[in-house]
């Protein structure tokens, strides 16, 4: 469901929040989320309407990875095994797995068997997709076509390699595979008509369900508590704070100037679209969708040309590889689709997860100097900041960096204060703006946290001033040697 509404952690940490909100206030989740929804839509479009985008314009580099490697630590724990929840491989390792307490009873399950073969299933699919991309650049095969699109088609052959490898090689042993439900309908089913309860859970002894919930959210269905539609414009104030950071720092990394985009930006135009499909997302009771930022990164890496250091080139700007890739998982809602799906392992989704968490961190400066605090510093790489700042420096901006990181992690994963998470976030613009100037000069915050263009410039201005002085040096060489010259020619006449 991911692919098709773009929902991220974030989005889901603050649907958390929100549930424990609407369970306060003895109240249905889903009416109470649609009537969030309905006042999102409302500040996405005055916010478009006002060019409330251009402040994101003011987040830098310092505050872009922060969120970028939010995301992507989202990703690397939902693959490897998330402390704060039972998904990812390493998790298949605990007896208390709820995949394998649904195996309890069978005599011929074993949790070990399934929990190494998942870690394996995982760990394989990552690495068969990271070992057909390095084709792109190998010297084998006839052509470069040939090797482009094993390039391009590396996770699609991973998965089907290993869910094949698991169907008929280790069919033996049980291993949890996508939850896809048998028909494209809500997944909430009912035990009576008032659809209150849940089937099976709440009426065990029931043979059948009596249905599922409507398409069509009931935004009356609030308990008698009318003011909750009122009430509900305050975390829609922290909602629209989500979507504006998600989606505005999102569009700030695609359409940085290093990737040598030509199509012009359409801020305010997005952000009223985003508010529009949240509120019918909202009204057919699913997750809200924003920009998600690992997804477009990798859509951004696929269709640009780069050279072997990983330098755009240039990027074939279309729409069409999006209209048809969500064409395709629109097909895939039908129901010879849905057959399919139920074969692939769960354990090679995470695999895929997991390459694309390590994929996206080679873009992002903030994790290379994370790697110098273990590196000999004769041999950082040649940066603009390694060759012209003390190491101290660098150490000192990295470290406070992670600090804000840290704070942002935190609020997010603590439920009680999860509802504050985006402010927090928002919080990193002025700390970067007002706060980071107190500890480094102007032109170290240039290196580190400027753009392409602004380090350009300061190194020429650099270079031209050290050219300057060493001239000055050379002259004042040369006329201290003149004057020695004269000194001697004098002594000579006057002897």
């Amino acid at each position: 469901m991911q692919c098709i509404i773009g929902s991220t952690g974030p989005v889901l940490a603050m649907s958390t929040a929100l549930y424990n909100m609407a369970d306060n206030m003895d109240v249905p989740f889903l009416s109470f989320n649609a009537w969030v929804s309905v006042w999102l839509f409302f500040y996405c479009v005055v916010a478009g309407f006002l060019d409330f985008t251009r402040y994101v314009r003011l987040a830098t580099r310092f505050t872009d990875e922060i969120f970028a490697l939010l995301i992507v630590s989202i990703f690397l724990m939902d693959a490897i095994g998330d402390p704060f929840s039972d998904v990812g491989i390493l998790r298949y390792a605990s007896p208390k797995h709820p995949s394998h307490e649904d195996q309890e009873g069978n005599p011929d399950y074993s949790y070990i068997s399934t929990g190494l073969w998942s870690i394996i299933m995982g760990v394989g699919t990552c690495g068969l997709i990271f070992f057909f991309r390095a084709f792109k650049f190998s010297p084998f095969f006839c052509n470069d076509g040939f090797r482009s699109n094993i390039h391009d088609f590396a996770v699609t052959v991973s998965v089907v390699v290993w869910t094949a490898i698991q169907h008929f090689v280790f069919e033996d042993i049980e291993t949890e595979t996508l939850k896809v439900p048998d028909g494209f309908e809500p997944s909430f089913s009912c035990c009576d008509s008032s659809c209150t309860t849940s089937f099976p859970n709440d009426c065990p002894d029931q043979a059948e369900r009596w249905g599922t919930r409507p398409w069509i959210v009931n935004f009356g269905d609030l308990n008698g508590k009318g003011w909750v539609a009122v009430m509900a414009a305050g975390p829609a104030v922290l909602a629209f704070l989500l979507c504006y950071l998600d989606c505005g720092i999102t569009w700030h990394l695609i359409n940085h100037k290093s990737h040598k985009i030509q199509h012009g930006e359409a801020y305010n135009y997005d952000l009223c679209l985003v508010g529009l499909f949240n509120f019918v997302n909202g009204m057919l009771g699913l997750p809200w969708l924003v920009a998600t930022t690992v997804p477009c990164i990798i859509h951004l890496n696929a269709l640009a040309d780069k050279d072997k250091d990983g330098n755009f080139i240039e990027v074939q700007e279309t729409r069409l590889t999006m209209l048809f890739s969500h064409v395709l998982v629109a097909l895939s809602c039908l129901s010879f689709a849905l057959s399919i799906l139920k074969l692939v392992p769960l354990p090679v989704l995470y695999g895929v997860f997991l390459f694309m968490g390590i994929s996206s961190l080679g873009g992002l400066q903030f994790w290379m100097r994370i790697k110098l605090f273990f590196m000999q510093p004769s041999r950082y790489p040649e940066l603009v900041y390694t060759k012209y700042m003390k190491k101290s420096r660098i150490h000192l901006y990295t470290i406070l960096q992670i600090v804000f990181f840290g704070c942002v992690f935190a609020v997010q994963n603590i439920k009680a204060i999860a509802i504050a998470f985006p402010f927090m976030t928002f919080l990193c613009i002025p700390a970067r703006l007002y706060f980071l100037p107190r500890f480094f000069e102007g032109w170290e915050l240039v290196v580190l946290d400027g753009d392409d263009e602004q380090k350009k410039e300061w190194v020429d201005a650099k270079e031209d001033s050290n050219r300057a002085f060493h001239l000055e040096d050379d002259l004042e060489d040369g006329d201290s040697s003149q004057k020695e010259e004269d000194s001697s020619e004098n002594a000579d006449i006057i002897e």
